[in-house]
Formats: structure tokens, C-alpha cells, sequence
């Protein structure tokens, strides 16, 4: 079976917190974290975008006058002075840098999946697991027949998510040392601003409180920002350029296209989509006749497959508050089986496919930010005594399927 960087990456926390790179957040590194965290924070490879490069915290004497919408405009809100006499109640708020795309050649793929890996990391590698089949749920005992695994859906004590392994949680959203990296996705959004100004308000409410707007389109949008991708709808709902890409199918200008799930297996590059809260949608065809009801809906980005193991592996934000890593259950073609199929799985419905031709082998193994953590277990293994990981596969142009060993870089 194929060793891959994702076998290598489920190592203990504890084990992930130890390795050199990791840095495991401590009382000091920001007002609010706590002495006692263990979740590691990874620095995001050299030459990696930073999200929060592009916006500003405006503090102190620079800080806007909060507003609330009173009519047709939006007015400075006053606080009484003790002299009698009202000024203006200031408020920190994010201040866009840079708003703008990128314009690379070439296939984007391989751009946005190093985009997301390096995310992923910032985050703590965040793990949801989706894979888990009947055989996870709760065993009932039989008898002299032994034991026998209770149908999850009549399973009252955790019912449809009988077979959801436990999730591996990293950053969540409500963490300072990532708040600007979500402004920062904002940012690559048309009207981001104004998510960001609603964010000053809440954040003056309730400090710590998390991100009150919806971020995983906006997560989507900064990745195809950022990796050059041309024409993208950028959006902080999944639905615009969800439909821009079912417009593509029929001839329309876009950079993905829209299949049903029967219609292609997704490979690293794609985007996954589920239906979501109330909506219902099954099908392309349900998106071009409105028939889902809500337009809910989440897409995450392909990074990695393993037919074999009947899993691929997606990346999306806003997954358990935070920039995560989804393992998804696929059946022996590689198509992810919905929740129809598997209870505790998604709604899934669609893939959106880059409507460029591929360009080489994209993947997550190739991804800096793995291949760094990949070096970092090594180092630490040979520096503890402990098992070094498995040279990570991918196929390289010159010998397709052969083993790459990742260049040393020292200790």
C-alpha cells in the first residue's frame, strides 16, 4: 500500500509538539493563550503567502469610531464622559492591505494545494475523520455468537455519527495567533471589509467570542487568489463559485467545472462539495433548477487520494472552527460515499474540476510544508531513537511510482 505523507503526519501530538519546527504555544506568546497548550504551531514554509500580511490591526489612536446601522447610513457610536460631554466609542478593527490576486502561469493545482497544506500546519494539523465504516460503531454483545456492531442509524446514544472517529483539533478560530490569517482571507473577498468591520463589532461585544460570519468560502477564494488561479469567482459563499462552475460546464468563461459525482473521481486540485444545513441538494441539476432549497453548501480542496485504502483527504476552512484536514470514505473507485450510502459521511454532490489540463503529479507529498514535517519526525527520530518515517511516494517525472527521499537540510 502506498506510503503516504498523511501516514506520516498521524503521529501523537504529544509527538508532533517535540519536533523542531513545532512550536508549541506557551503563556507569552499572546495575552490569551494558555501556559498548558499543547497544540504545536508550524511556521508556514519560506516563501509561503502569509494571509496576515495582507491586513493591519488598527489599534490605539488609529481606531475607527464603531458604527451601527440606524437608518440608511451607518453612525459613530457616543459614550458618556464623566464631564457630561460624549465622544465617540473607538474599535479595534482590520485594515486591508492588500486586496489583489496573483498572476502566475501554469497550472495552479499544485499552488493551491501548498497553500492549503501550509494553512493546515499554522492550525495544528486539525484532523476530521470521515472514513470510519460500520465496523467503528458500538458493538452490542451477542451471546455465544460473540458481538455484533449495531446499525448506527438505531443507534439512539450517538445515532448518525455512531461511525465519526474523534476529531484531532488544532487552532480554532477564537485563537489570537490565527485571527489575522481569517482576516486575511477575507481580505481576497469582494466586500471582505465589510466582514471585518461586523467582526470589530462583535470582537467589542464579546472579546475572544470567534468569528461571527461564515470564513470557508472566503478560505476557498484566498487560496485561488493567491495560487493565480484566473477568472475565479471569489465570494465568502461556496454557492457563487459553485455556480459559476456548473455555468462553465455549459461553455461559460471559468477556471473550474462542474460534475456530478458519478461523472468523475476526484484527484488532488478538485473541489469537494456537500450540501449542507437545509439545503438538499444531490446533483448538478439541483443547482441549475434551485431545487436545493437553502443554498448552503461547503467545498473543501482535494489534496491527496488512496484508492487502495478507499480514502481521500481534503482540506477546507471553517471545518471544526479551523483550517482542517477531512478524511473522506471513498468506494473502490475512489468516489466519496455520501451520507446516503454512510451515515456519519456528508451530503456530497459535486466535484469541481480545474479546467486546465494537469500539469505533472500534484499532491500533498509534494507540498513544502509536509515535506518539512516529514524532515522535522526524521530529525527528531534520529535524534530520540525512535522509528524514522518511511520515505513519503510520490511519482516523479523521470520514474513514475518510484520513492523520493526529501532533500536533508540538516539539523
Amino acid at each position: 500500500m502506498r506510503k503516504s505523507a498523511l501516514a506520516a503526519l498521524a503521529v501523537p501530538m504529544i509527538v508532533a509538539a517535540l519536533l523542531p519546527g513545532a512550536r508549541a504555544q506557551e503563556a507569552g506568546d499572546t495575552p490569551d493563550s494558555a501556559p498548558d497548550s499543547a497544540i504545536p504551531v508550524f511556521e508556514r514554509p519560506v516563501g509561503s503567502a502569509d494571509p496576515a500580511r495582507r491586513v493591519r490591526l488598527l489599534e490605539g489612536d488609529e481606531r475607527p469610531a464603531l458604527r451601527a446601522r440606524l437608518g440608511m447610513f451607518a453612525e459613530p457610536l457616543y459614550r458618556r464622559l464623566p464631564d457630561g460631554r460624549y465622544a465617540e466609542i473607538p474599535v479595534a478593527t482590520w485594515q486591508v492591505l492588500d486586496g489583489g490576486c496573483r498572476r502566475v502561469a501554469g497550472d495552479p493545482r499544485q499552488r493551491m494545494i501548498d497553500l492549503a497544506a501550509a494553512e493546515w500546519a499554522a492550525f495544528g494539523l486539525p484532523v476530521l475523520d470521515l472514513s470510519a465504516g460500520q465496523d467503528t460503531a458500538v458493538p452490542q454483545a451477542t451471546g455465544e455468537d460473540g458481538f455484533r456492531i449495531i446499525d448506527p442509524a438505531r443507534n439512539f446514544s450517538v445515532g448518525e455519527r455512531a461511525g465519526r472517529r474523534a476529531a484531532q483539533l488544532g487552532l480554532m478560530e477564537d485563537a489570537p495567533a490565527v485571527d489575522a490569517a481569517i482576516a486575511g482571507y477575507w481580505s481576497a473577498v469582494p466586500g471582505g471589509e465589510d466582514v471585518l468591520r461586523r467582526q470589530a463589532i462583535v470582537e467589542f461585544g464579546v472579546s475572544g467570542a470567534g468569528w461571527a460570519t461564515a470564513w470557508s468560502g472566503a478560505f476557498v477564494s484566498w487560496l485561488a487568489c493567491e495560487a493565480g488561479v484566473p477568472g475565479f469567482r471569489r465570494s465568502g459563499l461556496h454557492h457563487d463559485y459553485v455556480l459559476q462552475a456548473v455555468d462553465a460546464r455549459e461553455g461559460a468563461p471559468g477556471p473550474f467545472i462542474a460534475h456530478d459525482l458519478d461523472e468523475v473521481v476526484p484527484a488532488p486540485g478538485d473541489l469537494l462539495c456537500t450540501a449542507r444545513a437545509g439545503s438538499e441538494f444531490t446533483g448538478i441539476a439541483d443547482l441549475r433548477t434551485g431545487a436545493g432549497g437553502s443554498r448552503a453548501m461547503h467545498c473543501d480542496l482535494v489534496v491527496a487520494t488512496e484508492p487502495a485504502a478507499r480514502r481521500l483527504y481534503a482540506i477546507g476552512g471553517n471545518v471544526a472552527n479551523a483550517v482542517s484536514l477531512t478524511v473522506v470514505a471513498t468506494d473502490d473507485a475512489g468516489r466519496p460515499r455520501p451520507q446516503a450510502e454512510l451515515p456519519g459521511a456528508h451530503r456530497w454532490f459535486s466535484v469541481l474540476r480545474p479546467r486546465m489540463a494537469a500539469s505533472g503529479t500534484p499532491g500533498l507529498d509534494r507540498s513544502p510544508a509536509v515535506l518539512g514535517l516529514f524532515q522535522a519526525w526524521r530529525r527528531w527520530a534520529a535524534r530520540t531513537g525512535n522509528p524514522a518515517p518511511a520515505p513519503l511516494r510520490a511519482t516523479a517525472p523521470s520514474a513514475p511510482g518510484a520513492a523520493v527521499e526529501p532533500p536533508s537540510t540538516g539539523d
